[in-house]
């Protein structure tokens, strides 16, 4: 853990270098919100959890707690600084992904958590684009880095349970064309012990552990709308 959050740091401080290659936005050309309907994307990927209930060693992770999975996320850019994404991740439910070994995912009355259908992740998170916070807006950057905090939902198909679900974490994009994108995020989430339904005993409680698991998503992303998708228009503009 100390490792991964070493690494976060030393990504973040390789923004520093990316401002210096553009200014930051002056009071004579600020950036002007656009519509509701400006500033949509959706994204589509694959993705890979790693799952570690309370109790069981991280060392054991693979193959015990690995799966692999599809994800599509919809979201929209409020500014350049603060975004919305709504995103489902459907794990271990796809016989191209198979891993038998996945101890560590409840499986109910299955042989295996996949023959039930895997599971889902709902998540909704609140994106914040370092990049246009630090060093202001420039439609021409094509790295953007951004972190998110996020709540939703985790339903086990194969033993028909859902619990809450929280987390934390972080990913960038690179643009190839106007509309088309790369990305790549990884995230942090805790969840209750109904996800794991047998695995792991112990709810949300801090005090005692918890049950998190990570996830790692690459993918291409597409703007949509008139403007391009990730556009904003400025004073200087009108």
């Amino acid at each position: 853990m100390k490792k991964i959050i070493l690494a976060m740091i030393l990504f973040v401080a390789g923004i520093s270098p990316a401002c210096a290659a553009t200014d930051a936005d002056n009071d004579g050309d600020k950036v002007v919100t656009n519509s509701f309907w400006d500033n949509w994307f959706v994204q589509a990927g694959l993705d890979m959890s790693l799952q570690n209930p309370y109790g069981k060693s991280f060392s054991n992770v693979f193959p015990k707690g690995k799966s692999f999975g599809l994800n599509v996320a919809i979201g929209k850019w409020f500014s350049p600084e603060i975004g919305l994404r709504g995103k489902i991740n459907w794990e271990n439910g796809f016989s191209l992904f198979e891993n038998g070994h996945v101890e560590w995912i409840a499986k109910g009355d299955y042989d295996t958590n996949m023959d039930g259908g895997g599971y889902f992740v709902l998540s909704c998170d609140v994106l914040l684009n370092l990049h246009s916070i630090i060093c202001g807006y420039d439609e021409n950057r094509k790295w953007n880095i951004y972190v998110f905090p996020r709540a939703g939902l985790t339903s086990n198909r194969a033993t028909k349970s859902g619990s809450p679900m929280v987390g934390a974490g972080w990913g960038c994009t690179y643009k190839l064309k106007e509309r088309w994108s790369l990305y790549a995020d990884m995230a942090y989430q805790v969840t209750t012990s109904e996800f794991y339904s047998g695995v792991s005993g112990t709810g949300m409680s801090v005090a005692t552990g918890c049950n998190g698991f990570f996830d790692f998503n690459i993918g291409v992303q597409f703007n949509l709308g008139k403007n391009g998708g990730d556009k904003f228009n400025r004073v200087s503009s009108y």
